[in-house]
């Protein structure tokens, strides 16, 4: 029985791989599909997240291998993968102080991109030299921004790809009112780009105060983690107090006590994570739009 199970997760396993290499292949081929919107699999695999999640599946994998094989347990196989899955980012506060460094790069670039505006001859021209302005988080960003303008795309489309890179409703905030002033050209961008500056500021201050807040959180998240795994692998250790989980029954029972434990880390995890609002511009919409207005 346990060679059969090993046998199916170890097919499971290579089919993954196959899948997950030819989307990738998929995903870059040149000129694929130009003009549409791309799909949910490739917008995935394009994600900045990809490489963390690719590397987190494929040990969450070898972990589900590796319990398995010591125990011949499905349900500890299943649970050991989701653990190593999704526990290092619920345990980690650098995707928050990541975002809030952005937050605050943006701020200084809005500051920088305001006075440019005025002493350049457009604002797609002050776009493109804010490369030599802008801080070191968002620079790869502000870099593609210029080279889209530079190759003659839409100001409209290149802002709305510039905040799905940054992936924040506050970045949404600023190209949103730097594709306003691309269509009314007024006299009131400079103004307007100094007030979001301040208000991301402030913005920036507000998260790091709740970020030291809730780093007691994800510090209890931590003992909490590391006492289930020691207590597991001490109970997995015992053959008197592992013998019955080998039954059909007692995996039934250990799924439920897996769901369990699953749902107060998933709780407390929801307390410890700052909610940043729902974006609101997307650049696929737009390629939609033109795809069907064609």
């Amino acid at each position: 029985m346990i060679m059969l199970l090993l046998a199916a997760f170890t097919g499971m396993c290579a089919a993954g791989a196959v899948i997950t290499a030819v989307a990738g292949v998929r995903g870059t081929e040149p000129g694929a599909r130009e003009g549409r919107p791309p799909s949910r699999w490739r917008r995935v695999l394009r994600s900045p997240a990809w490489p963390g999640r690719r590397n987190r599946l494929l040990a969450g994998a070898g972990a589900a291998l590796g319990v398995l094989v010591l125990s011949g347990w499905p349900v500890a196989a299943l649970a050991a993968a989701a653990a190593v899955y999704a526990l290092p980012p619920m345990l980690s506060g650098r995707a928050p102080q990541r975002r809030i460094a952005r937050l605050e790069a943006l701020a200084q670039w809005s500051r920088r991109l305001a006075e440019m505006v005025g002493a350049s001859r457009g604002l797609e021209q002050a776009l493109a030299d804010s490369v030599r302005v802008a801080p070191g988080s968002i620079r790869d960003p502000v870099q593609t921004l210029a080279e889209r303008l530079t190759n003659h795309a839409s100001t409209e489309h290149a802002l709305r790809a510039f905040a799905d890179e940054l992936d924040d409703p506050v970045a949404d905030l600023i190209a949103c009112a730097l594709i306003l002033a691309s269509h009314r050209r007024g006299p009131g961008t400079q103004e307007a780009l100094r007030l979001l500056a301040e208000a991301v500021e402030q913005e920036v201050i507000v998260r790091r105060d709740v970020e030291a807040e809730r780093a007691g959180l994800r510090t209890t998240l931590i003992v909490i983690v590391a006492s289930v795994g020691m207590l597991s692998v001490f109970f997995a250790a015992s053959s008197t107090l592992a013998d019955p989980y080998g039954t059909s029954v007692g995996q039934g029972v250990l799924a439920i006590v897996a769901g369990i434990y699953a749902a107060g880390l998933w709780w407390m995890r929801r307390l410890a994570v700052l909610s940043t609002g729902t974006r609101f511009l997307h650049a696929t919409r737009v390629a939609a739009e033109q795809e069907a207005g064609t």
